[in-house]
């Protein structure tokens, strides 16, 4: 039964439905007031490039040559030789709006098992979430692995001292499907901002209109995480576009 016949139905329905979102935002909010920073990735540091991207999966719309606005981040913050959960977020500047895809250190066979990294040099990030195109229907999760040189450690603030170029490779696959080429990312030079000012990135509200999250009970549960995040730091609605740098936000 849809949510819309439940609602005629039940008037209570919408109400509770409400109440439910509510408790979930709720500690994100507070954790994210309490800390006066995100959640998780607190801190990070911005750089700026272009992505390459390989036909047969993205979106029609897409073009092959998008350029990008991704952050490195760790969720704690470990001392140096201390694995850390690391994140890659990319916002592709397309003509339509932001699309923002999130990618953490994970277990790749499993697809959505976080798993701490050593160093940016060995993290293996993908996306947890499935995406589904108006090319393939099917959902495919998203991967990113560093090329290249890239520090050892998980340092932020080494990363930041050795600068670009980035480069990333990126795939695509299925739940149990081999690893696809997709394309590839170059980060090309650092763009300097506080932890406060830099943009907020979300997957659920940033994306083309032909792409779908699977599967789709979770991605309310993220939008609810993320606007709490959002909310207790005082910090832009995440569909801002306003919300980067002025460096980073000409193409």
């Amino acid at each position: 039964m849809s949510a819309r016949r439940l609602v005629w139905r039940h008037p209570g329905y919408a109400g509770r439905m409400i109440s439910m979102h509510a408790v979930f935002a709720a500690p994100f909010r507070a954790a994210s007031a309490l800390r006066g920073a995100r959640v998780f990735h607190p801190h990070g540091v911005l750089f700026q490039g272009e992505a390459e991207l390989a036909p047969g999966w993205w979106p029609r719309s897409v073009p092959a040559r998008v350029p990008v606005t991704a952050r490195l981040s760790g969720a704690v913050g470990t001392p140096d030789g201390v694995p850390d959960i690391l994140g890659l977020a990319l916002r592709f500047s397309l003509e339509s709006g932001p699309w923002d895809i999130l990618l953490a250190t994970l277990h790749v066979p499993t697809r959505a098992v976080l798993l701490p990294a050593r160093g940016w040099s060995t993290a293996r990030y993908g996306s947890l979430m499935a995406y589904r195109t108006n090319v393939d229907l099917a959902p495919r999760w998203i991967f990113a692995f560093p090329e290249g040189e890239q520090p050892a450690s998980t340092s932020v603030r080494e990363l930041a001292r050795r600068g670009g170029p980035l480069v990333f490779s990126l795939h695509v696959a299925s739940a149990r499907g081999r690893l696809v080429p997709a394309g590839r990312v170059t980060l090309e030079s650092e763009v300097r901002a506080s932890d406060e000012a830099q943009p907020s990135f979300d997957p659920v509200l940033n994306h083309p209109a032909s792409v779908d999250l699977w599967p789709r009970w979770l991605v309310s549960f993220r939008r609810d995480a993320y606007q709490g995040s959002r909310a207790g730091r005082g910090a832009a609605d995440g569909s801002a576009r306003s919300d980067l740098p002025d460096s980073a936000a000409a193409p």
